[in-house]
Order: C-alpha cells, then sequence, then structure tokens
C-alpha cells in the first residue's frame, strides 16, 4: 500500500493533477483526502475547510501556469519579453484546460477577496517583469510616452490586453506585438 503524503507540497501536488484530470470542480476534501491516501482528519490538520484547499489549489495552479519560479530573461525589446511570457503562461493554460476563464467558479463560495488579493499578487509580479523590461528596451523613443500616457499604463494596457488575449484563446499575440511596436518604437 502507498503511504499517504506527508506535506503541504504533495497535498498540492495531487490537488494539481485532481484539476488537470478532473477540473477544479473535483477538489473537495473527501477526494483530497483519498487520493492522498491520508484520513480526512489528518487533511483538516493541513487546511481547516473545502475553501481553504480549493484557495490553495488555485493558488497553486496559478503558480504552475505562470511559472512563479522562473522569470522571462529581459530580452532586446519590450515586444520580445511580452511574446516569451505570454508563450509561457500560454503553456500552462494548455497544461490546465479550461482553467484559466473557470477557475473563478470554484471560487465562487470561497473568500473573495482573499482570491483577488491572490490574483492580483501574480498580476503585480508580471507587471513588474514587464516594467523592467521596456526600461531595459533602449529602442523605445524618447518621446513614446507623456504625463498622460506613462509606462506604468502602458505596461498595465500590455497586461489587460494580453490576458484577454489569452482568456479568448488566442495562440499567439502577434497583433499586441505589432501594437507595441507601432506605439513605442
Amino acid at each position: 500500500m502507498k503511504a499517504g503524503v506527508t506535506s503541504k507540497e504533495e497535498i498540492m501536488q495531487v490537488c494539481r493533477r485532481i484539476v488537470l484530470e478532473q477540473g477544479l470542480s473535483a477538489v473537495n476534501m473527501r477526494a483530497v483526502a483519498s487520493a492522498c491516501h491520508i484520513a480526512l482528519g489528518t487533511l483538516y490538520n493541513y487546511y481547516s475547510d473545502k475553501d481553504e484547499l480549493v484557495l490553495a489549489t488555485v493558488e497553486s495552479v496559478w503558480m504552475d501556469i505562470f511559472h512563479m519560479d522562473q522569470s522571462c530573461k529581459i530580452r532586446d525589446s519590450f515586444g520580445e519579453y511580452v511574446r516569451e511570457l505570454y508563450e509561457r503562461v500560454l503553456e500552462g493554460i494548455k497544461a490546465y484546460p479550461n482553467f484559466f476563464t473557470a477557475h473563478s467558479v470554484g471560487i465562487a463560495n470561497a473568500e473573495k477577496g482573499r482570491a483577488r488579493s491572490m490574483m492580483e499578487h501574480y498580476f503585480s509580479h508580471m507587471k513588474a517583469g514587464m516594467q523592467k523590461a521596456l526600461e531595459a528596451d533602449h529602442k523605445v523613443r524618447a518621446d513614446a510616452f507623456s504625463g498622460e500616457f506613462t509606462k506604468e499604463n502602458f505596461v498595465g494596457f500590455v497586461l489587460e490586453n494580453m490576458l484577454l488575449l489569452l482568456m479568448q484563446g488566442r495562440g499567439d499575440c502577434g497583433v499586441l506585438i505589432e501594437m507595441i511596436r507601432r506605439g513605442i518604437y
């Protein structure tokens, strides 16, 4: 008989596998305890209720999708950085079909404030990387930005449109890259 899991990370590995195979809606205390080969009471030592478990699972999947343990390399151009980031997130989304657009249903009864805060954390991480890439791009026109059209606003606009393309299931972000190229070079 297989020994039960012994850490939160192992539990999250099982939860990610459940999401991959059955979707986020299949994540519940009994199913996870069973898949982990542990008693239901043992799982409650790690997570106080289903909401906490689902939120932890959502966070774990997002981390996997966004490859939070890795960072995109700053490229010669901001557009190249955005393309690489898009492709990495797209790769993660393909690994978790339907998760990107459907995760909010799974957390509908969970702590919405915490879920929103978690997503803002990932998006701010992406924005920070994009901001660094934009600052490092020496090809940007000197007059590309103004008081009303700031680098921060531009990065926010690019991220919002990148996420929109991802939610639409677009296989590439060529149009967005062309808009970047025409707008700042």
